[in-house]
């Protein structure tokens, strides 16, 4: 009785911590970055395979299709920003986008030897939005840069015409400010946000045009010059 009871808590333990190989995988990725979906490999001795990549829609759409020959070169055909690769079977995807999210499944199929062997394999891809925007400032000397991923934690830098700025670096946040005044800017300058998320590197850029503060003056002119008028004739 003993030795059935410690039998039935030995197995019960071992279910319990065994590695759920059923758990999808997920591939995080920030916006604009590229990258690459791993596929199961094909059985070694197939000499015909075609693999076809898609995503899990309510249409099930099909992304790419490649028909692998040792006799002849390769035939593919796959959207744009999307491309395969033989060794390893991988899909890239490039400029990755927020829109690109979802549930991808790989399968391919081996045609020659026969039988025909079918074989699938799955993984969520989860792209976080990147945005890079100007806030306002009070001082016209100083420019306010506001860096942010949607929801997510990453490490951001800064660089300034390809030159990377010390001491501003945010680590482990979703967002990063950087504040600039003059002579530490200056009309032309481009500057630049990098991400590093889960693995991924992507950035953003602004780049600060002379005819924007042109812009901004000759709009604030006739303001100015319908105030200075409506007094003068108030003296009328």
């Amino acid at each position: 009785m003993v030795l059935k009871r410690i039998t039935d808590y030995l197995l019960f333990w071992i279910l319990i911590h065994l590695p759920n190989t059923d758990a999808e995988k997920v591939i995080k990725a920030v916006e604009g970055a590229t990258v690459h979906l791993s596929c199961h490999l094909p059985p070694e001795e197939s000499q015909q395979v075609t693999v076809e990549w898609s995503i899990n829609t309510t249409s099930g759409s099909s992304i790419c299709t490649w028909s692998i020959d040792n006799s002849v070169p390769p035939l593919k055909d796959c959207f744009n920003r999307f491309t395969l690769t033989i060794e390893p079977i991988r899909l890239e995807i490039k400029n990755v986008q927020p829109g690109d999210s979802g549930k991808y499944s790989c399968k391919t199929t081996r045609v020659i030897p026969p039988p025909s062997v079918d074989e699938s394999s799955s993984l969520n891809l989860q792209v976080a939005g990147l945005s890079l925007k100007r806030l306002n400032s009070t001082n016209d000397n100083c420019v306010h840069l506001l860096c942010s991923l949607d929801s997510e934690l990453a490490n951001f830098t800064w660089s300034r015409g390809g030159q990377m700025l010390p001491h501003v670096s945010t680590f482990n946040a979703d967002n990063s400010e950087l504040q600039l005044c003059k002579p530490d800017w200056s009309e032309g300058d481009t500057i630049t946000c990098h991400v590093n998320y889960s693995g991924t590197q992507t950035q953003k850029s602004i780049k600060f045009n002379s005819s924007e503060h042109a812009n901004k003056g000759y709009q604030e002119f006739p303001a100015v010059f319908v105030a200075l008028l409506s007094i003068f004739i108030s003296f009328i």
